[in-house]
């Protein structure tokens, strides 16, 4: 059968087979009843129709060999920057993509959005004089919900396209077809992404510690290990406060590394790279460290709540204008029963013209049920318009908007505005309306270059840093 071109040459693999726990973990967690592979035969939205199961099952099977890509240490570390977050000591910047590229374009990506995403956490850690933890949406951000299955390109039916780990983004029928070998590319692309991450920050690090750093042997070094433990002379042990901004001898902020995120949409995918910790027996999904699912796949009892609820890193959810807030406390219960911090992060996507008008609600509703999370704001997916073309965009205004909305009556309410989600090229794309380089939407064919949502610019990313940074002093 064929395979995409990005797929490596198999080779002997490192085997994490998973196995059952016992009883309760030291988190808290059950793992005698849960398991990856429980989200099976519940409802579930959002999924490609794979042609073949069996090409499925031979995949599936193959990333459950593979080295995991994160490590349980990294996501402990991740979910106590969070509960710093939640206990209003540091700031979440996460950004990146709508939808990742594969192969050499995405670690190229990468590089642009560790440049990009630290100077301005670098930024907002000076105006707010905090750290603030940084996130990308990469290493993983491939697959994409859509509003509707199919869509009509010059008459023609065609399956909308999901993100490149499914199909292709080409309007033909072959490009189209869903093709779970685009899960591999996946795979070894966001390996890839993991370890330019790591040099990266190698390199940062030799502003702190110019003599323990070798940016060559980092880019050898196999993150992405079975095992917990991790080779002599690593970027944990070169990189104080990785993947936040830190405070320098020399009296700046200095911004240290990514942390990963991206959406777990695609289960076929996470459920065979999560496995189990040995010692605590508790489940990870090492396919990332923050993984969060959208408003259009958060209901209880479906197979993606169902899958995040039995796993031990910090997981967030989008929270659209359609949210009943009982429906979200029911949220809130079933994903952290025992109310650890930093374990839930909402992300409120509610719109300029609603956010206001409904967030209020929400926040009333979790507080009362003493549910302690972090909030962020999405101030992008609820504000995407079309111009009268077609083209998907999404205005300036609008999001510094809900931004300031957002804050506003976070502070009324005396709750800590922890962060913003945002799509950002770290590219001078004209994707979003607002700045100099796009002052109208007639600018937006100059270099519009997303594979699926539009992204902000650098001018306008900074202009967002700059309003995030006066809204939260």
């Amino acid at each position: 059968m064929p395979v995409p071109p990005l797929l490596e040459p198999v080779g002997p693999a490192d085997h994490a087979h998973d196995t059952q726990g016992g009883e309760e973990s030291e988190a808290g967690l059950s793992t005698s009843s849960w398991h990856p592979p429980a989200w099976r035969g519940l409802p579930i939205c959002q999924q490609p129709q794979w042609p073949d199961p069996d090409d499925v099952a031979a995949v599936t099977d193959r990333l459950a060999l593979l080295p995991a890509l994160t490590t349980p240490s990294d996501v402990r570390s991740v979910l106590a920057a969070l509960a710093r977050v939640q206990n209003r000591e540091a700031f979440v910047l996460q950004g990146g993509d709508c939808a990742e590229p594969l192969g050499p374009a995405a670690v190229t990506g990468a590089r642009d959005k560790h440049r990009v995403l630290g100077a301005v956490a670098e930024r907002v850690s000076t105006r707010l004089d905090m750290p603030v933890v940084t996130v990308g949406r990469l290493a993983g951000q491939f697959a994409k919900p859509r509003s509707a299955a199919v869509e009509e390109v010059d008459g023609r039916q065609l399956p909308v396209f999901r993100g490149l780990t499914v199909n292709g983004p080409e309007p033909h029928e072959d490009d189209r077809r869903p093709d779970p070998y685009r899960m591999l590319s996946g795979y070894y692309t966001a390996r890839n992404v993991l370890r330019e991450l790591a040099a990266l920050a190698h390199e940062t690090a030799s502003a702190f510690a110019p003599q323990a750093w070798d940016p060559a042997a980092a880019r050898e070094v196999l993150w992405n290990r079975c095992e917990e433990a991790v080779p002599d002379g690593s970027l944990r042990s070169l990189v104080q406060g990785y993947g936040q901004t830190r405070w320098t001898e020399g009296g700046n902020w200095r911004h240290t590394g990514l942390w990963t995120s991206h959406e777990a949409l695609l289960l076929d995918y996470e459920s065979p790279l999560t496995r189990q910790d040995p010692v605590t027996g508790e489940w990870f999904l090492l396919s990332t460290h923050l993984p969060w699912i959208g408003d259009r796949t958060r209901r209880v009892g479906d197979a993606h709540v169902e899958f995040l609820a039995g796993i031990a890193n910090p997981v967030a959810v989008k929270i659209g204008p359609g949210a009943e807030p009982a429906e979200i406390v029911r949220l809130c219960e079933r994903l952290d029963p025992y109310r650890r911090p930093g374990r839930l992060t909402l992300i409120c996507r509610l719109g300029a013209l609603e956010l206001r008008g409904l967030l209020p609600a929400v926040v009333t509703a979790v507080r009362r049920a003493g549910h302690p999370v972090v909030w962020m704001s999405d101030p992008m997916h609820g504000n995407t318009t079309a111009t009268g073309t077609g083209v998907k965009t999404r205005h300036l205004k609008d999001m510094l908007d809900e931004v300031t909305d957002f804050f506003e009556v976070l502070r009324g309410m005396g709750e800590w505005p922890g962060g913003v989600h945002l799509e950002a090229a770290a590219a001078e794309v004209t994707e979003c309306v607002g700045g100099t380089r796009v002052a109208c939407e007639s600018d937006l064919g100059d270099a519009y270059e997303s594979l699926c949502d539009p992204r902000l610019n650098n001018e306008q990313l900074m202009t967002m840093a700059d309003m995030v940074a006066k809204l939260a002093v």
